[in-house]
C-alpha cells in the first residue's frame, strides 16, 4: 500500500485535530521536567516530521514542537534544561529528499528567528526508515525523559515488537497515529496480520465507527497482565475513514494531562472528534427503553453501584478508576458531591480532594464513609 504524500495538498481537519493534541500534550509535558534537577535534559522524537508545512504553510508537528518550547523558553533557561529534538523524514524509493531538506531548512530558519535556542537545545535530523531508526534510538529514549510521535499514515508499529519496546520503557511518554479503518479493508492482507491480526468476523460485525476502539482493544489485550503501562484511545474521523491517536504512559501525572486535553476538546466522550456512542441524541427518550445513558451517566452509575458495595473507599482508590474508565476527575467529583448531598456517602468538607495534585502529589489521601441504607 503506498503511502501518500500528505504535505504536497492542505491538511484535512483530521490532521489538524491530530496536530493539536500533539500539540497540546507537548504544552503539557514540557514543563512536568523543568523543575526536577536530577532530570539534566529531556528528549522528544518525531519519527515522521514530515517537511514542516503543508501547502498552505500551517505548521506540521515540528514547528509545533518548537513554539511549544519558545513559550516555556523563560522556565527552560532558568532550570538549564537541556533539550534535544529528534525528526526524522524519509520518502523510500525517492533518489531525491525533498521533504527531508525541507524540514531541515523550516525547522532551521524557525530556530534562527529565536537566538536564545542556542543555549539549550540541540536537534537531530534523521533521513532514515523509521522502523530501524527507532530501535537504534532506544537507548537513548531510555536514558533519558521522553516524548515519542510515532505518527505513522499506516499501521506497521502497531506490531508486537514495537508495543514491546515502549512497554520496557519507564520515563517514556507516547503518542500512536493508526489508520485503523483500514483494517476493514485490508485486515487479512500479510502486512495488516503482521502488524495486528484480527478475525475477520470482529471487522465484518464491529460497527465503522468503533474500528479505532477495536484496534485499541486487541493492543491493549496483548500488554503483559502486570503491565503498569496506561494505554487511552481517541478515534480521529477524516471523511469516510477513522483513525485514531493512541497514547500510552506509565505514570498518572501523564495520564491526567492526556484526559484534560481528551476531554476538553470533546466535552461528550473524551474519545473521539465525533459523537462516537451518539450521545446527542440520548437526551431524548426513546419509546421503549426510556431515556438511554450518555457515556458519563453510564460511568457515573457504574462507579456509584461499585461505592455502594463498600464500607469505605479512599479518594486514590476511586482516581485510578476513574482513569482507568477514561474520564477525569471532575465526573467522579460531581458523583461524590451528589452522594454527600443525598445522604449516601460521608467525607469530611465542602471538597472530596480527587484530584492528581492531592492524591499523588500531596499525598493526601482521604477516606469516604459509604451509608448503608
Amino acid at each position: 500500500m503506498s503511502g501518500k504524500n500528505i504535505h504536497s495538498e492542505p491538511f484535512d481537519s483530521g490532521t489538524i485535530t491530530k496536530l493539536e493534541i500533539f500539540e497540546d500534550y507537548a504544552q503539557a509535558w514540557i514543563p512536568t521536567f523543568l523543575p526536577q534537577a536530577h532530570f539534566s535534559e529531556i528528549h522528544i522524537f518525531d519519527f515522521f516530521s514530515g517537511p514542516g508545512y503543508d501547502s498552505n504553510n500551517i505548521a506540521g508537528s515540528p514547528i509545533r514542537l518548537l513554539s511549544k518550547i519558545n513559550e516555556h523558553l523563560g522556565n527552560i533557561l532558568r532550570t538549564k534544561t537541556k533539550i534535544v529534538l529528534h525528526f526524522n523524514e524519509f520518502e523510500p524509493n525517492r533518489k531525491t529528499q525533498n521533504k527531508f531538506d525541507l524540514l531541515k531548512k523550516n525547522c532551521e530558519d524557525f530556530i534562527s528567528q529565536n537566538p536564545k535556542f542556542k543555549y539549550f537545545l540541540n536537534v537531530n535530523y534523521y533521513n532514515e526508515d523509521a522502523e530501524k531508526l527507532f530501535f537504534k534510538l532506544i537507548p537513548t529514549i531510555k536514558e533519558y525523559p521522553s516524548l515519542v510521535y510515532l505518527d505513522q499514515n499506516g499501521v506497521k508499529f502497531i506490531s508486537q515488537e514495537y508495543i514491546d519496546e515502549l512497554e520496557r520503557l519507564n520515563t517514556t511518554d507516547f503518542i500512536y497515529f493508526v489508520s485503523s479503518s483500514f483494517f476493514r479493508r485490508y485486515g487479512m492482507t500479510e502486512e495488516f496480520k503482521k502488524a495486528l491480526e484480527i478475525d475477520i468476523k470482529e471487522l465484518e460485525s464491529e460497527q465503522y465507527r468503533n474500528m479505532h476502539r477495536l484496534v485499541f482493544n486487541k493492543i491493549n489485550s496483548r500488554l503483559p497482565k502486570n503491565s503498569e503501562l496506561k494505554l487511552f484511545p481517541f478515534s480521529i474521523k477524516k471523511k469516510r475513514n477513522i483513525y485514531g491517536i493512541i497514547f500510552g504512559a506509565k505514570n498518572y501525572a501523564a495520564v491526567d494531562k492526556f484526559m484534560n486535553i481528551a476531554w476538553k476538546r470533546n466535552n461528550l466522550n473524551g474519545e473521539a472528534d465525533f459523537d462516537i456512542d451518539e450521545d446527542n441524541s440520548k437526551i431524548q427518550l426513546d419509546m421503549f427503553d426510556g431515556q438511554k445513558l450518555t457515556k458519563v451517566e453510564k460511568f457515573k452509575n457504574e462507579l456509584e453501584t461499585k461505592l455502594l458495595e463498600r464500607k469505605t473507599v479512599t479518594n486514590k482508590v476511586v482516581l485510578m478508576y476513574t482513569y482507568s474508565n477514561g474520564h477525569i476527575p471532575q465526573h467522579a467529583v460531581d458523583l461524590l458531591k451528589l452522594m454527600k448531598k443525598q445522604g449516601k456517602l460521608e467525607y469530611e468538607g465542602k471538597s472530596p480532594f480527587l484530584n492528581y495534585v492531592n492524591v499523588f502529589r500531596k499525598d493526601n489521601i482521604v477516606t469516604y464513609k459509604i451509608i448503608s441504607k
